[in-house]
This record gives structure tokens, sequence and C-alpha cells, in this order.
């Protein structure tokens, strides 16, 4: 049976106050280019700043209530959710390597980038060379952030979207308990994304490099507010669920 039109109604009003936040956050995240100097905006994309923290602490919070969805149902793709979004948290600030000032290794000095301890600015997946050039052709589709914006739209547009439309695929998601964001939820990576393109589009020429750079970690950052957002969802779902059969246990 589709889903009627009062069925996405009440999904809409379900996620009624995400999609506002999310609105509120995502576009308030790229204001910064409208009320802040050209130093200040700077200065908030910068490593161990605002924006890179702020999308450390989102990854974590997700990854631990997705874990937190594992240890109930025991679902397996939750707890590969978790694992992912934990390491896309420490990747984003280094493992601490900054704040706890240890050493990169030599072996994997010799293969980043900016000799850092982490995977992402590992020569094959960063988006630069070690020359500074930027990578082209078949090479950038193994760059982390290409890697990460196909995920988020995968898992946020694609699939929902397919279970909308599919059917069988409606059916296959919600056998195997795949933890997906609700559309109105997911449409906000597209939404930052579209911004990020516009906001790089129209940005004056001749500013310092981290001026533009923060742009970039702005659009990380709004990535990982709806993934929090995706995870608050799903958890709370899963407790509404679960308050539903103890209820009827109990009749």
């Amino acid at each position: 049976m589709q889903p009627t039109a009062n069925a996405h109604k009440a999904s809409f009003e379900k996620t009624k106050d995400y999609s506002l936040a999310l609105a509120w956050m995502v576009t308030g995240s790229y204001a910064v280019y409208l009320f802040f100097s050209e130093n200040t905006v700077a200065n908030l994309g910068k490593e161990d700043h605002f924006f890179e923290w702020l999308t450390a602490i989102c990854l974590f919070i997700a990854s631990l209530l997705f874990f937190q969805i594992f240890l109930t149902n025991k679902n397996t793709f939750c707890l590969l959710l978790s694992l992912l979004l934990f390491v896309g948290a420490g990747e984003e600030i280094s493992w601490g390597q900054r704040i706890l000032g240890f050493q990169t290794p030599p072996s994997i000095k010799a293969m980043n980038v900016q000799n850092e301890f982490n995977l992402h600015n590992l020569s094959v997946f960063n988006t630069e060379n070690f020359d500074k050039t930027r990578k082209k052709g078949w090479t950038r589709l193994l760059e982390i952030n290409f890697l990460f914006r196909v995920f988020c739209m995968i898992y946020g547009i694609v699939l929902p979207l397919l279970a909308l439309l599919s059917h069988p695929i409606k059916k296959m998601i919600a056998k195997y308990e795949i933890p997906l964001p609700p559309l109105s939820i997911g449409l906000f990576f597209g939404i930052s994304w579209l911004q990020y393109y516009l906001l790089m589009t129209l940005l004056p020429p001749g500013r310092m490099e981290e001026y533009y750079y923060t742009a970039g970690e702005i659009f990380e950052c709004t990535c990982s507010y709806v993934l929090l957002a995706s995870s608050l969802y799903c958890f709370f779902s899963l407790q509404r669920t679960n308050s539903r059969l103890k209820e009827k246990s109990y009749i």
C-alpha cells in the first residue's frame, strides 16, 4: 500500500522541529560571511577553531546515539554508523594530536600531506598532492571530501527518496532496520551543498586563502548537524516504538 497524503502530513509533523532547527543552523553558519570581518571568518575556519570543533562534537554525539541504538536492538547498521562517525570525529581533530602534543610516526608522516596523525590527509585521500597542487581526474574519486559528500547524499537523500518511491526498497530498509533519516531531514545535505556552491561562486576574489577555506569547514560542519539530527530522530523514534510495545504488553 502506498503512503497516503495523511501519512506524509503526519511524517512532516514529526520532523518539523528538526527541519526548523536545521534551517536556522545551516543558514546561520554560512551567514558568518555576511556579518563578520575577513579575519574573523578566516579564524573561525582554522584548525582547532570553532567550526572544526563543532563538527567533531556533532559527529561524536551522533556516534554515541547510534551506539546506544545498537546496544538496544543489536542493529549492525547502527554499529557501523557509530564507528564511522566516531572515526570522522577523531579525524576532524587529528585524534587530538595538537592538544596532546604527540608526534606523528615517521611511517605516517612520510605519506601525510600535512604531516599529521590522521587518515584523511594521507596523499591518496587528500585533495592536494605534496607539492600543494590540486588533484585531477580519477584520483579525485578517492578524496575523503568527495567520499564524505557522496555518503551524505546517498544516506540522507537518495535512499530516503527511493524508500518513498519504491515499495520493495522500503520493505528492504524496514526488514534490515536501516536507520535512515526522513527526507525532510536528509534534504538539508543538499541545501547545505547548494549554499556552499552559491557562496563560493559569489565570494569576491582577492581575499586571504583562509577566508575561502572556511566555507569548506562550514559545509562539513553543517553536514555534521544533519547527521546529528538524523541520529536524534532515529534514537527518539526507537524510544517511541519501545514505549508502544511496552504499553501493548501490559494490555
